[in-house]
């Protein structure tokens, strides 16, 4: 685990997992101090021979890194090939005729908060004829000479002396005086051996952004067809010569490909926007979108009923869809598309949600009328017009070139060029790749967002000022690195690295203009008067926190004005702790909240909130779940219901529904109700028996949804139950016996629900429906129709679970309901009927899918 593409937003992995049962288990079998791996292959001779390609940190050096093996089926590990702290394993191969020749390759890289260097003296290629137990590097032969960067190969199953190799290396100087020739040879490209790796050929230049791509993988039978990974992937059936794309019609940027062993017409491709299957070598794709892997960087929810959720996502723009279905699940067809490029942060007018905001990186942002269709671009501050101004008056001024300047006219000219520079650089800004905004809680057309200043507009985004002065640390050095010269031996300079910028901005919910922003060089700063001046309170951290420490949130408290959090990532120069501190005093002090959050993994904290509601109760995302606190950051425990480990990005909290949505950087969006966690009060807590006050539930329609017979290859996120949710929390009992909840009206009682017993939180849900009509007695001839019709239903009722057509759940329901039972066939598919059923549920939280 851990993804060895080492772009700026990838995680820590968590080592080796194995599955001896096709894969519904899973268990750790160690390295995960890895973080990172490149590959893992099997001896096909025996299951327990293992070999890892252990990257190892992206974010600094470690000794846990390189090439291990393992003889007992991960139980143990041995590092067989270790290079360096800096450099380890991207890839690892067996050869197919004899297993104990074991190909690998090294990679020296290190990312940092404003760089990325690939390539060092610890990339190469390596050969063990021994089974791992010796090495020797495999240079020369027509493999570039010079510095080496990422390198992954592939060796033929049917004639394993053809070899590929995807290989980055340094330029070098042509040396000829022949001015014809180019002055630099770039030997970054595809290689082939055809006799083992004893010599190469270069056989096409085609490399692009190496630390991203570099796959290649022979066809399973044609030693001569091959592809490799870059924007596309491209496959050639001449060795690499010549080329054409093979992922027509799917999404863009290729990081995995397999092929399958006994049919090479199949294949199966894994890019930025998901996974493609193909029976026909590439010519008709089949997209397998059932499968909820969005990278979320942000999230937002709209007022609507039920109120839509936006996102952004990593190289797949952004989306709105709905939180949730009065009958069956959400699906991917109900989301739309309000923005391009990488989505990050989104925003949703509360007085009306058909004004949407959203951006792509580097703080290119948007407004939406998801109505009409209109997209307004925000237009950041630009020097440029300013500049041009300057340069009419120098020209006016000037007048007539062909005559001498006037000592006085030069001096006018050269004031000109003076306020000309100083203006331009005070107007010209940075943007983060994951720039912040948000409308102002006090009046949602007023406007926030920052690159290395604060930006305010009162016109819905337009019109856009600085209201701060530069609020980073200005490192001229680290932001020159950040713009023109990262990437290393392939220069990389994307937008993805830009330094020196703003990266947590927020607005006190309780006090116009008390603002609060936080850089990605440390700088922590406070205004209480909409950025008529700012205090910076960086140095009240000092000896808790690394200087220069990458702010990720500041979250202000909705019942104190002077409360507020600060949540601070370090791991981006190899430091995983959560860091995690509060004010009570508009910043004078802080102190750590951290407590008992985890410190042994990937722990470092992404986002934090504060209950709208209860102010003790806090919620927090790292980049392995999410994390609850019931007493304002004294202690924590996991808040995981339903949730898989993955990194929670950013978190929300719906004020009407009461309800937590998760942003997470890898499995989608997921909804909480923790509208019980609300009330657990010392009161609560108290009691054996409590029934906590139900949040306001709403009745509401929705259009009816044709074409539902889609098959299996769709995704589906089931909605809660409709209706009104009814919490209550037992402290004795057993799970064996049944809670009643009567719901009754001034004319007596309306509705009587069952739900679950035994100690801890439950559930019930009321449908809005008062009892089911008593039955009426059958005459003679519908008795004898009945007992007809029943013995009908029987049967067709077991053909269609026998064919599959219907789940059982399903026809169980039908069963129920044509037999007298529930609220009919009119209420089981949303219509009238009288009656209805409520439904229990145990555990903490119920958590849903969306």
């Amino acid at each position: 685990t851990g993804e060895e593409a080492s772009r700026n937003s990838i995680s820590p992995g968590g080592g080796v997992w194995k599955s001896t049962d096709g894969a519904p288990s899973w268990k750790i079998m160690g390295l995960a101090g890895t973080h990172q791996i490149g590959r893992i292959v099997v001896d096909p001779r025996n299951a327990n021979v293992v070999y890892v390609a252990a990257l190892g940190h992206a974010w600094g050096a470690n000794k846990e890194r390189g090439l291990y093996k393992s003889t007992n089926g991960g139980e143990s590990w041995e590092l067989v090939k270790f290079v360096s702290d800096k450099a380890g394993m991207v890839d690892v191969q067996l050869d197919p005729s004899n297993p104990d020749i074991v190909w690998a390759s090294s990679w020296e890289r290190v990312r940092g908060p404003y760089f990325l260097y690939s390539g060092g003296p610890g990339s190469a290629l390596w050969k063990s004829t021994d089974a791992g137990k010796s090495w020797m590097e495999v240079k020369g032969g027509g493999l570039p000479e010079t510095t080496k960067g990422r390198m992954n190969f592939d060796i033929s199953r049917t004639n394993p002396k053809v070899m590929y190799a995807m290989v980055e290396a340094d330029t070098v100087m042509n040396g000829s005086k022949d001015k014809t020739k180019k002055a630099q040879v770039r030997p970054s490209g595809l290689y082939r051996s055809k006799d083992g790796g004893a010599t190469w050929e270069k056989t096409n230049s085609t490399n692009v952004r190496p630390f991203y791509y570099s796959q290649v993988r022979v066809d399973t039978k044609n030693p001569d067809r091959v592809y490799f990974t870059s924007t596309p992937v491209l496959f050639s059936d001449d060795g690499g010569k010549t080329t054409r794309t093979a992922t027509q019609g799917l999404h863009v940027d290729h990081h995995a490909m397999w092929i399958d062993p006994n049919d090479p017409e199949h294949f199966i491709v894994g890019n930025d926007g998901g996974i493609g299957q193909t029976w026909d070598r590439g010519g008709n794709y089949t997209f397998l979108n059932s499968l909820p892997l969005g990278q979320f960087y942000a999230v937002s929810f709209d007022m609507a009923v039920p109120y839509r959720v936006c996102g952004g996502l990593q190289d797949n723009g952004s989306w709105c869809g709905p939180s949730r279905r009065r009958q069956g699940p959400v699906t991917n067809s109900m989301w739309f598309n309000v923005g391009g490029g990488d989505g990050f942060w989104t925003a949703q007018d509360p007085t009306d949600p058909n004004l949407v905001y959203a951006e792509s990186q580097g703080g290119n942002m948007q407004r939406m009328n998801v109505a009409t269709g209109e997209t307004v671009r925000l237009q950041k501050p630009n020097w440029r017009p300013r500049y041009r101004m300057f340069e009419d008056s120098i020209i006016v001024q000037r007048g007539d070139t062909m005559q001498p300047a006037s000592r006085d006219l030069q001096r006018r000219i050269d004031d000109l060029r003076r306020r000309a520079s100083a203006d331009s650089g005070e107007m010209d800004m940075r943007f983060n790749w994951n720039t912040p905004f948000f409308l102002s809680p006090h009046n949602s057309n007023t406007f926030y967002s920052a690159g290395n200043k604060v930006l305010k507009s009162t016109s819905r985004g337009d019109n856009l000022i600085a209201i701060s002065p530069d609020l980073t640390t200005h490192d001229a050095v680290k932001i020159k690195i950040s713009t023109q010269s990262t990437g290393g031996i392939t220069p990389d300079n994307t937008g993805a690295e830009t330094h020196s910028t703003i990266t947590a901005l927020a607005e006190s919910p309780i006090r116009p203009g008390l603002l609060y922003a936080g850089t990605d060089d440390g700088n922590v700063w406070l205004t209480r008067n909409d950025g008529g001046s700012w205090e910076n309170l960086t140095s009240k951290f000092a000896g808790m926190v690394p200087a220069n420490t990458w702010v990720n949130r500041i979250e202000p408290s909705a019942s104190d004005s002077g409360v507020f959090y600060v949540a601070f990532d370090g791991h981006r120069t190899n430091d995983f702790k959560p860091y995690l501190f509060m004010t009570s005093d508009y910043g004078r002090t802080f102190k750590s909240i951290a407590a008992n959050l985890p410190t042994g993994g990937p722990d470092f904290v992404h986002v934090i909130r504060e209950d709208l509601e209860n102010p003790k109760l806090l919620f927090v995302g790292t980049d392995v779940g999410a994390y609850v606190s019931m007493d304002r950051g004294g202690s924590w425990q996991k808040f995981m219901t339903g949730l898989p480990t993955v990194p929670v990005h950013d978190l929300k909290i719906h004020p009407r529904d009461h309800e937590l949505i998760a942003g997470t950087h890898g499995r989608s969006i997921w909804i909480v109700d923790i509208a019980p966690l609300q009330q657990m009060t010392d009161s609560v807590r108290s009691r054996s028996v409590a029934l906590l006050a139900p949040k306001t539930a709403y009745q509401y329609g929705e259009s009816r949804m044709e074409g539902q017979a889609t098959g299996h290859q769709i995704f589906e996120a089931p909605s809660p139950q409709y209706g009104a949710d009814l919490w209550y929390r037992l402290t004795g009992g057993t799970r064996g016996e049944q809670t009643k909840i009567v719901i009754s009206d001034a004319n007596g009682e309306v509705r009587t629900l069952t739900g679950p017993g035994g100690p801890g939180l439950h559930k019930v849900t009321w449908d809005f429906r008062g009892r089911a009509a008593r039955a009426v007695a059958l005459t003679p001839a519908g008795l004898r129709d009945s007992v007809v019709q029943a013995r009908r239903m029987a049967f067709v009722f077991d053909s269609l679970e026998k064919s599959g057509s219907f789940p059982k759940e399903q026809l169980d329901r039908m069963r129920t309901a044509m037999t007298g039972g529930g609220a009919g066939l009119a209420g089981l598919f949303g219509g009238g009927g009288g009656g209805g059923g409520g439904r229990g549920g145990a555990g903490a939280s119920g958590g849903f899918q969306a």
